[in-house]
Formats: structure tokens, sequence, C-alpha cells
């Protein structure tokens, strides 16, 4: 926005003395920012998960009296966070950046009154509920984690263990669903099913043109008795190839209405997708044999119909042409004898 505004942003050097709170996104630097002048307490910087879990530990069984600890869940405090690895920021430059960005005393801020900014804090302390075993092994189940080879323990939770996000699930501390090897086992499963029962026909293959997957309907569309004999195959074994092939080489999907199998006397509506991300193409065909039987009989009896409709009316116009033919016979006879006639009757 800066840039397409004309603004430009030149590179400065801070001045003056104050900036000392600028040591604050560095492990320790909320301690650097503090006036540490009480001898009977002890200021500790602690940063990571696992290091801030062990210290509260230790305050929990009865340590650390009398202490002061900073503590930051990121390596390193804010300039280690999530979003920096995106960078590719090092610790030891960045905290140098910071240091050096800093300075030894505070700006000149008018300070609230102790009073003003003191707080009374209640205990939260919860019932030392502890779930058993078996309801542990209950929600690991529903996680989709019936034995211990299933624990995976990957930490995309933000848990540790399998078994500990179970026993946080029982605490009413985490969602069952947010486990990743679960959703993406649900995800399968449901996909699976799908495929298994659609009547369409799927049939997958690569970019080599080799057959990937196949379900059921497929096979009883084109009479396989067994998937297997087919998966690895070459596409061209099946199925006419070249509806893949200008797919695959267009990048674009293809979409074919009433196509005909002469090797299985089926008709099918297919549809060819390419998902050029995953490099396989996906075929799905909807069988309308029977549609297209039907269409064909209905066709050979309007066929037949207009036929007979035809011979009938050639029929009647014969007939009529006989019948005029007749009477104009009959005419030309009747003339002839009263022309005959009258002149008889002239002469007399």
């Amino acid at each position: 926005w800066l840039a397409e505004a004309g603004v430009k942003v030149e590179q400065g050097k801070a001045v003056g003395e104050e900036g000392r709170a600028r040591t604050f996104p560095t492990c320790g630097g909320i301690l650097q920012c503090m006036d540490r002048n009480n001898p009977d307490y002890t200021y500790f910087a602690v940063d990571g998960v696992e290091n801030c879990m062990r210290v509260l530990e230790d305050v929990v069984s009865g340590g650390g009296k009398h202490a002061f600890v900073e503590m930051s869940a990121c390596s390193g405090s804010c300039v280690g966070g999530p979003i920096m690895d995106k960078h590719h920021c090092l610790l030891l430059s960045d905290y140098q950046e910071v240091v050096r960005y800093a300075k030894p005393k505070d700006f000149s801020i008018p300070q609230p009154a102790p009073t003003e900014i003191a707080r009374e804090h209640t205990s939260l302390k919860r019932g030392t509920y502890q779930p058993g075993e078996t309801a542990i092994r209950e929600v690991l189940a529903k996680m989709g984690k019936t034995s211990v080879a299933d624990e995976l323990n990957c930490g995309s939770c933000g848990y540790d263990t399998c078994r500990e996000k179970a026993i946080a699930v029982l605490l009413g501390k985490a969602d069952m669903n947010m486990c990743l090897p679960f959703l993406l086992a649900k995800a399968e499963s449901f996909s699976d099913t799908i495929i298994k029962n659609t009547p369409n026909a799927i049939l997958v293959v690569n970019e080599a043109m080799e057959v990937h997957q196949i379900n059921a309907a497929a096979c009883k569309l084109m009479n396989i008795s067994d998937p297997r004999n087919v998966l690895g195959d070459q596409l061209v074994h099946i199925l006419d190839p070249m509806p893949f092939i200008q797919a695959y080489s267009q990048e674009r999907n293809l979409v074919q209405k009433h196509v005909y199998l002469a090797d299985y006397k089926k008709y099918v509506d297919q549809t060819v997708l390419y998902i050029k991300s995953c490099h396989i193409l996906i075929c799905i065909m909807r069988d309308i044999t029977e549609e297209a039987r039907a269409q064909e009989r209905k066709e050979e009896l309007s066929q037949t119909t207009i036929e007979i409709t035809d011979k009938v009316i050639e029929k009647q116009m014969r007939a009529v042409q006989e019948i005029a033919s007749l009477l104009g016979e009959t005419t030309a006879e009747t003339k002839v004898a009263l022309t005959k006639l009258k002149e008889s009757l002239g002469h007399e």
C-alpha cells in the first residue's frame, strides 16, 4: 500500500537513550525491562514448552519459593515464535538485532498508582479427578486407536502422547476430533464407503495410464471377476485410453455422453477428471444401457409405424387412382354414346 501510494520509508537509526522495553520479545527480555531490586526474590527466565512445564511441576511440588519466573512457550521467546520459521530466522542473530535496537533507559511515561492496577486473584484449582484406564481406552478406541501400534504420539494435537490427549478429552480440556491421523482415517473411510457403494463405475489411473483403483460397480460393468487382475495393468487392456490421454494432455476434464463400450455391449455417460496435484485421472461412468436400449426400441417402433403408414397411404392413393381411371373411362363412353344419339336425332 505504501509503495502504491508513492511513500518511501527510509531506514533510520533510533536516537536517544530511551527504549529499554524493546528487549521484551527476547528470552529474559521482560526481566531486563524490570527494576529487580528485591533481594528476597529470585528472577528467572525459561523458554520452551517442556522447560516451562518442568518449572511449573517444581512449583507445584513445593519448590521455587519467592521467585519471579518469566516463561515463554516459544523457544527463544517471541523472536523464535512459530511464524519465524517461515522466514528462516536465527535465534542468535535476531537476539543481537533486538539488543542493538534497545536502549538502557525507559521512556518517560506517567505511571498509575499501585492501587489502580491492583487485583485480587482467587484459586482456580479443580478437583483431582483422574480418569481410569477403562475410560481412557474407550476414548482412544473412539479415536481409532485400538492398539498400542495405533498410538502414533505425533503431537499434532498439542499433546505429547495419545494417552495424554485422551485424558484431556475426559477432563473436558480437549476435543476428540482434533486428531490429525484420526481425521485423515475418518475422511479416507468416508471416501472409501462412497466409492464402494456408489452405483457409478469409478476407475482411477496414474499418468502412466496404469490402473490404480477400481470399484465394484466398474468391475460389474466390465465383467471383471477380481479387481486384483487389473490393478497395476495398462488401461488399454480394459478401456479405450484416448479420452484419458486427451484429458491428461490438455489438462482439463472431459465429459462424454452416450459412449458405447463395444467390448462389453454397454452404453455409458463417461466423465474423465484430471487431478494434476495428485498425478491421477478419475473416470466416472454411469451405465445407461437400459435407457439406450429403450430409446432404440422406441426409435425402431417409430420407424416401423412410419413404414406401415407409408404403405397404407400408397395403397389408398393407388385405389383412388384406379377409381378415377374407371370413372374416366365410363364418362368418355357416355359422352360418345350421347354424341352419337344427338347426331342421329339431328339427321332425322
